[in-house]
């Protein structure tokens, strides 16, 4: 009988068993090796997150330009802080950090990281130019005369040894015309500025300088032509357009500078101080409801800014809103919070504490005197606000008492009280209002809600 095997065949299932165990062995092998590896750190474990390539400082460098070119300076510094941080070495680096500083307003950080530099490459023509220019703008918000005289001085030096190092240097040219012009040697100013355009026509730094010693000469119309070749050459700087709009305003060209100014914000809509502009041309114009919608607009950014609380007192002061002054004059002199008697930002927003502002330069002063101006004329019985103002007036003339003006204001603010006092006086006993010293009439105004006018000479400007 014949037995049909069918498709088994002994001899091929024996050979696929021997190829099975020699697979086996090899992944066997295999897997040894790479556990091998493995323990000795040769290899990254299975399943891990793929690293993250670490940047280069050059990509920091390079997105710091870019956003220094969009106008967007905070960001510009925070890039080469970046790029710093990875590599302290780069001079160039620091420089321009330092000469961004500067045109963010922050001279003082300006004048640390350009001192770096300078550390870094003692013969670095650049360095030392940047150096005076942040020493020029630290010098130019100085409180004190001696420590402007001084800075100035040492940013004068700093240009020369920039012009030392590299006579060619554009930059150090038109910081030295900068430095020149803040000491008003005008003619020497002007020499090094054009100087500064012939060597780098392509400047921004050299137009900007150059309108601003032209603006200093009272040439307003050439120094906004400066300045547009500067915006021109890069369009996207606020400052730029904030000096151009200056001008504009002083040649009484007020839509213009407004457009100016708008212009500036739209650039960067966190800074207040485009809208300071805008708030006092409108106050040049009479106009005291949009002036002062500017400001409430500044606060909305920065509610604990003494400085504009005080000019908004100045406006509401010029706007005959004595009420208002006071509460915003107050803010500003006495320090207060921003949940009491001030302009709200926001519903439910956090209670800021708001500084005194501090008696140090020309602005300061007028909100100074103007605060006891408004104290004295609405001192009465039940509100002495007299009590108040008398330290003011000790204060103010210690600052600014060589001033015959300002002595002026503060004598007449004290006449006022005398005359509140005596008229309170005079009510308690039923008597009549209190001839005004050395006229035999009562004295308009005190105590009856009517501010002192201001001296002639000093412009309540907000």
């Amino acid at each position: 009988m014949y037995l049909n095997r069918g498709d088994f065949n002994l001899r091929r299932t024996r050979r696929n068993n021997m190829n099975r165990v020699a697979l086996y062995i090899v992944l066997i092998m295999a897997g040894l090796y790479v556990l091998n590896l493995d323990r000795q750190g040769k290899i990254d474990k299975p399943f891990l997150p793929t690293a993250t390539a670490t940047r280069s400082p050059a990509s920091y460098s390079e997105e710091a330009q870019a956003q220094f070119s969009a106008g967007r300076l905070k960001e510009a510094i925070a890039a080469y802080q970046n790029a710093i941080e990875l590599d302290p070495t780069r001079v160039d680096y620091w420089i321009q950090l330092a000469r961004i500083q500067v045109y963010a307003d922050h001279p003082a950080d300006g004048l640390e990281s350009a001192s770096r530099a300078v550390l870094i490459a003692p013969e670095n023509s650049t360095a030392h130019a940047v150096h005076a220019l942040a020493l020029d703008w630290a010098a130019s918000q100085a409180a004190k005369e001696e420590d402007k005289s001084k800075g100035y001085s040492d940013a004068g030096d700093a240009a020369v040894r920039a012009i030392q190092l590299d006579p060619n240097n554009a930059l150090a040219h038109a910081y030295y015309a900068e430095v020149l012009v803040d000491l008003q040697r005008y003619a020497q100013a002007r020499d090094e500025a054009k100087q500064a355009l012939q060597l780098d026509p392509n400047s921004m730094d050299a137009y900007r300088v150059y309108g601003y010693y032209l603006e200093s000469t009272a040439n307003y119309e050439e120094a906004i032509q400066a300045y547009q070749s500067a915006i021109k050459i890069n369009p996207n700087l606020p400052f730029l357009f904030m000096q151009a709009g200056v001008n504009f305003r002083i040649l009484q060209q007020y839509d213009t500078a407004i457009e100016y100014f708008r212009r500036a914000s739209s650039i960067n809509s966190d800074d207040i101080n485009p809208l300071l502009q805008i708030s006092k041309t409108y106050f040049q114009t009479g106009e005291y409801g949009r002036s002062s919608q500017y400001l409430e607009a500044a606060l909305t950014i920065d509610s604990a800014n003494a400085n504009v609380h005080g000019r908004l007192g100045l406006v509401y002061f010029k706007a005959l809103n004595y009420e208002s002054a006071i509460i915003e004059l107050s803010c500003a002199v006495d320090g207060c919070t921003t949940d009491k008697d001030t302009i709200d930002d926001k519903s439910g927003a956090p209670v800021l504490t708001i500084e005194p502002l501090p008696l140090n330069d020309r602005s300061s002063l007028e909100i100074h005197y103007t605060y006891s101006s408004v104290l004295a004329a609405l001192s009465t019985p039940t509100h002495p606000y007299c009590n108040r103002a008398r330290p003011l007036f000790q204060e103010i003339l210690a600052f600014a008492g060589n001033d015959p003006v300002v002595a002026g204001i503060v004598q007449e603010n004290e006449n006022i009280c005398v005359i509140a006092e005596g008229t309170a006086t005079a009510a308690a006993l039923g008597g009549g209002a209190t001839p005004a010293p050395g006229t035999g009439t009562p004295t308009p105004g005190a105590g009856t809600g009517t501010p002192a006018p201001i001296k002639p000479g000093l412009t309540t400007t907000p």
